[in-house]
């Protein structure tokens, strides 16, 4: 079964707003089996609306539509949809009851303009909106669904309860499974030749059982390639048995350049290594700003293992909170491996833990004066066993994408060593 998402919003297009809906809808559909065949994003505009509409009726077998269900002149999706469908506008008594009851327990008085929520076309079928005011609605063509959302993310959620089950019952569907692996220490085109193999022989399952087909996706960021292995499959009993065979073979064939699986982050996995050995952690950066205290504090629980971090960013604060030596900074320099080896250095002993990561560089986009060429990072990790390595690297991007990139390069020494 495919379908299609229809985001509609000119707030969308303009990049005002972050399009999340397309993005939750598309996993939740994925998880019980519905094919997402396009997802489309269009303005509030009737003949647009109504274009998208009749090409997805015509290249998928059903439409998921969010936005313009609002009560104000821009929100027309109802309108459309009652045209398009030859339906008639009538006040319906249950979603009434509900708009009125949403606006008296806020103390908030039921206008025109409230109850104009409570028309509804005749010729569809209501999803009850427990959080909000617009209902969902199900238009039936020629056994098609056609299924309309209020585009709030939060009202989408909970209605989207109500429609998977709708979908069950009225499509049969496939098995989708997705599962990922994190590699990272390896390039793109080079892991590509590693599983050349691996690639080779789903490709040759594919053509020898048309009852399962499998797929591999390359999802590089920053240093970091997630690598995410698909199945569709129309034999439910069989389907978690073939994926557990070739997500096996693709592990193997990572081998050492495996970091983690699943969707877990690579911090999340640093985290849960270094619970797992009762082990700490502080962070000293400088070029990075806090990015890696930041990416390893967004997981529960991180204070467990982590002690802190400190912005180290200039050579004041390297010298008087993490003790770099003056002469260092001003013969050596900040972006240098001696500094980068005695802020890690020091920050294991002054706090007591047993790793510190450093980082000092120049991401750019102006120089800083200096012969250093721009994108050169250093980083270090010190052990408590008084055992220290600094990686030199250079990468030569935007600065947000440096700053991601030496983080992931962080973890990733630091991965190594616990």
């Amino acid at each position: 079964m495919n379908t299609e998402i229809i985001n509609i919003g000119d707030e969308l297009l303009i990049g005002q707003v972050i399009n999340t809906n397309c993005a939750y809808m598309a996993k939740i559909l994925n998880q019980n089996g519905i094919t997402v065949k396009y997802i489309t994003v269009i303005n509030d505009d009737s003949t647009a609306i109504k274009n998208a509409v009749t090409l997805a009726l015509q290249r998928t077998d059903c439409v998921l539509i969010t936005g313009g269900l609002g009560p104000t002149k821009d929100d027309i999706t109802k309108h459309c949809l009652n045209e398009m469908f030859n339906g008639k506008l009538i006040e319906n008594k249950e979603v009434s009851t509900h708009v009125k009851s949403f606006f008296e327990r806020r103390n908030l008085p039921y206008t025109d303009t409230n109850r104009s929520q409570s028309f509804i076309p005749d010729c569809c079928q209501i999803i009850f909106n427990p959080v909000g005011t617009a209902p969902g609605m199900i238009f039936n063509s020629n056994g098609k669904l056609v299924i309309s959302m209020p585009g709030v993310p939060f009202e989408m959620e909970r209605m989207m309860d109500s429609v998977i089950p709708i979908l069950l019952k009225h499509y049969e569907t496939e098995t989708i499974i997705h599962k990922s692996v994190l590699v990272s220490g390896i390039g793109e085109s080079f892991l590509s030749d590693k599983l050349e193999e691996f690639e080779l022989n789903i490709k040759n399952i594919n053509n020898k059982d048309k009852s399962s087909r499998f797929s591999l996706a390359y999802l590089p960021n920053a240093g970091v390639i997630k690598l995410r292995l698909s199945m569709k499959c129309s034999k439910r009993e069989s389907a978690l048995e073939k994926f557990q065979i070739q997500y096996s073979a693709l592990k193997t064939a990572v081998g050492d350049f495996l970091i983690g699986e699943d969707d877990k982050s690579f911090a999340q996995i640093i985290g849960e290594k270094l619970q797992s050995k009762n082990q700490t952690l502080i962070t000293v950066e400088s070029c990075t700003g806090g990015n890696i205290a930041h990416s390893i504090t967004l997981n529960p629980g991180a204070s467990v293992y982590f002690k802190g971090g400190i912005v180290a960013y200039c050579n004041e604060i390297k010298n008087k909170t993490v003790r770099v030596e003056e002469d260092t900074l001003s013969i050596k320099g900040a972006v240098s491996e001696e500094t980068a080896r005695q802020m890690a250095e020091n920050a294991v002993k002054l706090y007591n833990t047993d790793f510190a990561i450093s980082t000092t560089g120049l991401a750019g986009p102006d120089s800083d004066g200096t012969d250093t060429e721009i994108g050169t990072v250093y980083i270090g990790l010190a052990k408590r066993n008084g055992e220290t390595i600094v990686e030199k690297s250079c990468f030569k991007t935007s600065r947000s994408n440096f700053i991601d990139r030496v983080t992931n390069a962080a973890l990733f020494l630091l991965w190594k060593n616990i």
